[in-house]
């Protein structure tokens, strides 16, 4: 083989290991990236990378503010211990956090409407407190630590949002006013349900547990 070939070859082998290690490291390098949305003036969460430990939403991007996490942008971030999200963010999409095993911090005071599946099977989740008005169906399901949950200005839960979690007692706002089937299924560590709106009196479902209190 002449000397020139053998260069040539070598060129082509470095340049290939450079476009290798190019994409390794823009896909493992743990980061977020942002997307613009012009009919709100404001940025989303769109994609994450890597599998960090601990991950910070930004609050502002380019001074416009960062308001909700789309579907799936942290899905399977089996690592990831800790999120923090910004104040800003009020909307977290559906399957989100889904199979985050071991996410056992987020801060979610400030978000307004929590996306069906959006943390399904985080099962190092012990604790939670909900601001969210609209928790959506099959929200915290498999959440199987899941012992703590307190909620505030809570006005829609769906079907299965706790099922199979470890809730021993749960108060209802009085701010509720729908509540889906099956919101609790399999919760077998329940021992209370207090429910604060008089909207719950008739639901169906809840009458079909016995150690339930209906408060004034």
């Amino acid at each position: 083989m002449k000397k020139k070939q053998i260069i040539y070859l070598c060129t082509l082998l470095i340049c290939f290991i450079a476009i290798c290690a190019s994409l390794l490291c823009y896909y493992l390098i743990p980061r977020i990236t942002y997307a613009y949305d012009k009919e709100t003036e404001s940025y989303y969460v769109d994609k994450v990378y890597g599998n960090a430990k601990s991950y910070t939403i930004a609050s502002y991007v380019h001074s416009k503010p960062v308001t909700k996490i789309r579907a799936r942008a942290f899905m399977n971030k089996t690592k990831m211990q800790k999120v923090i999200l910004s104040e800003t963010i009020v909307e977290v999409e559906r399957m989100s956090f889904k199979g985050c095993k071991r996410l056992k911090e987020v801060n979610l005071n400030n978000v307004e409407k929590i996306g069906r599946n959006a943390f399904q099977n985080c099962v190092s989740l012990e604790q939670i407190e909900l601001q969210a008005r609209y928790i959506d169906g099959a929200a915290f399901m498999e959440c199987h630590h899941l012992s703590s949950v307190l909620l505030k200005r809570t006005s829609i839960i769906g079907s299965y949002a706790f099922a199979y979690t470890n809730i021993e007692e749960i108060v209802i706002p009085s701010t509720c006013h729908t509540l889906g089937v099956d919101a609790f299924y399999a919760c077998d560590n329940l021992k209370k349900i207090v429910v604060h709106s008089p909207h719950l009196k008739n639901n169906a479902y809840l009458n079909t547990f016995e150690n339930i209190e209906f408060v004034e």
